[in-house]
Order: C-alpha cells, then structure tokens, then sequence
C-alpha cells in the first residue's frame, strides 16, 4: 500500500510539473499582462493536457490492446489519430485556423484593445515543440510500459521457480527420514523427539514462510539447520557433516528464500555413498550485510547415476542472477575428487 501512495504521488508530481511546463519555460517578456490568457499559451496548455491523456491512454489501452498483440498497422494508425488530434485540437478550440496562416488566422480586435503581438508564424513552425513532446510521450510509455511487462515476466518467473522448487522436495529423503525417524522411536531413543522437531521446522518453512519475496535471514539459516540435523540423523555414521555458522552482531537481514538449499541439497545429493568414504562440509559466515557461504563435499559416483551438479543448482544461479545482479559472486570448481561451491551475496 505505501508502495501504491508512493507511486501516485510520484505520478501526481509529475501530471502537475507536465502540464505547467508552459508556463515555467515561458520566454516571453516578464512585464506582458495576462500571458496565461494569451492564445499562444492556451494552445500549449490545451496540448499538453491532451499529450498527459494519450500518455495514459496509450499505456494503458493501445499498447496491450495492439503492440503487444503484434496488430502494426492498427498501432500506427491510433498513434497518426492520436498525433493529429494533438496537434489541431488545440488551434480549433483557441479560435485559430491551423490552414491558415498570419494574422487572418485569428478573428479582427477590438479597436479598443491595445495592438495584438506580431502575427504568428507558419502553423507547422508554431506546433514544432508539441511534435518533439509528442515524440517523447510515445517513447517514453513504451518503454515504460516494456519495462513493466518485463518486471512482471521476471516476478512470475521467480514465483514459478520458487514453486518449482517447493514442488521438487525429494520425497525419497522424506520417506527415508520418516523411517530413521521410526526406528529411533522404536529403539526409544532420546533423539526421537528432536527429529520430529527438525522435520516439522523444515515443512512449516517451506509450505507456509517461504511464499515471501524476501524473508529474515535467521529464518532461512534455521532451515538449513533443520535440514542437516534431519540429513545427519537419516545418514547416521556413513558420512561426516560438518556443519558451522559465524554471525556477527548486525542489524537484521532478509534473503530470498530457498536460494541457498540447492548447493546443500546437491552435496548430500551426489557426495554420499554408505559405501566410500563421504565427507560434507558447509561453513556459513554473515559479516556486515554479506554472506559467504561454503559447501564441499567428496565426488563419489552412486551406481543408479553418475556425478552432475543437477537442476537445482542451475535454477539457484538463475534466480541469483534474477534476485542479486551484481551483488553476488559463485565459484563452483571441482576436480576427479572433490566438489566445492563458494558463494559472497550482499543482504538486504
């Protein structure tokens, strides 16, 4: 909502400093009574208020109804109408034939009345101003209006992609932790409970807090945590997690959701292998309003599959690159042995 104010006032100002714009670019002589109620003036204050409504209309109605609907001819044609009406309508309301030129083109004085200014010029000379504004209103909504259409693209894309992931929770991992589950319930161990604890704290996260476009970091680390104690608990002994957050004292951070699980899933995806040696490290660090996040992990080659860096981690580098142009930096090197993603974003 205070978005939406802001944007109205924004737009308010704008229609205001617009359609004054005569008056303040005035050049005429500063001791000339009555300027305003001059013709030449009437005419530019009649036009740009019927410029600021082609603006809008062309925002809002032509450019959706026709450009993007790939309908050219209609296009230019609405803009040839629009530019028409722009440039006569003005002269016709103000009592000027625009087919007619000097002084004739405005009906005879009161002998009474001081003498009029010098005849105007050519009409075409005397509209030339109004071409070049017209010229930039249309240019001006298109753009805006592309850059909009963009925007919503990139939004619903990220919306998709977020759902995507949330839809992509493998269920094999929630099938084998509800079974490491049961059997430490039924071995009545004390860590039972904590286990139900993690898996509960990752659902609700990922079903209920994760539809926010950006959410408090804490949130997203105390995820990561309930995913690794979960992974840890199903694993058991096969593999050795290190696991490790440095946190300054800061003022609260957001991040976007889910951005960081795919590089964690991966490794515990394709570095784990009850029968090889598997080693998992991730170290995290928050210091001053940026993130640096390490996951390696050892290479090992499962029988139903060989070594990939999968889909999530493509989607994760496209949505960084959505989410974070130009204040992120990934490094994702590997060799015959070893897999390790190092990644620096700046929070908000």
């Amino acid at each position: 909502m205070k978005v939406l104010n802001r944007y109205a006032i924004l737009h308010i100002i704008g229609c205001v400093l617009f359609l004054t714009q005569p008056i303040w670019l005035y050049t005429g002589p500063p001791d000339r009574a009555a300027f305003l109620f001059s013709k030449p003036m009437q005419r530019d204050l009649i036009g740009n208020a019927l410029m600021l409504g082609f603006f809008y209309l062309h925002y809002f109605i032509i450019i959706p109804s026709l450009y993007f609907k790939q309908k050219r001819l209609p296009y230019l044609l609405s803009i040839l109408a629009g530019f028409i009406v722009i440039c006569l309508l003005p002269s016709l309301l103000t009592g000027r034939n625009p087919f007619l030129e000097g002084a004739a083109a405005y009906p005879p004085m009161d002998a009474r009345l001081p003498p009029p200014p010098p005849p105007p010029g050519p009409f075409l000379a005397e509209i030339r101003h109004q071409v070049f504004l017209f010229i930039a209103v249309v240019f001006f909504s298109l753009s805006l209006r592309i850059r909009s259409r963009r925007y919503k693209e990139q939004t619903t894309l990220h919306a998709a992609e977020l759902a995507t992931i949330r839809a992509q929770i493998n269920p094999h991992f929630l099938f084998n932790t509800l079974n490491s589950i049961y059997a430490l319930a039924v071995r009545k161990d004390d860590a039972t409970a904590d286990s139900i604890v993690h898996l509960s704290g990752l659902m609700r996260y990922v079903f209920r807090e994760s539809g926010d476009q950006h959410i408090p970091l804490q949130k997203e680390l105390e995820y990561l945590g309930n995913y690794i104690e979960l992974q840890r608990s199903r694993l058991g002994d096969t593999v050795v997690i290190r696991y490790t957050v440095e946190q300054e004292e800061i003022a609260p951070a957001v991040i976007a959701p889910l951005i960081l699980i795919s590089f964690i899933e991966n490794a515990f995806k394709y570095g784990v292998n009850p029968e090889a040696a598997s080693l998992v490290s991730i170290h995290i660090k928050v210091s001053k309003k940026t993130l640096y996040l390490s996951v390696h992990n050892y290479k090992v080659v499962l029988p139903q599959h060989s070594f990939s860096s999968g889909i999530g981690v493509h989607n994760a580098k496209e949505r960084l690159e959505l989410l974070y142009p130009g204040k992120h930096k990934l490094e994702i090197t590997e060799d015959a042995h070893h897999y390790l993603v190092t990644l620096i974003m700046e929070l908000l």
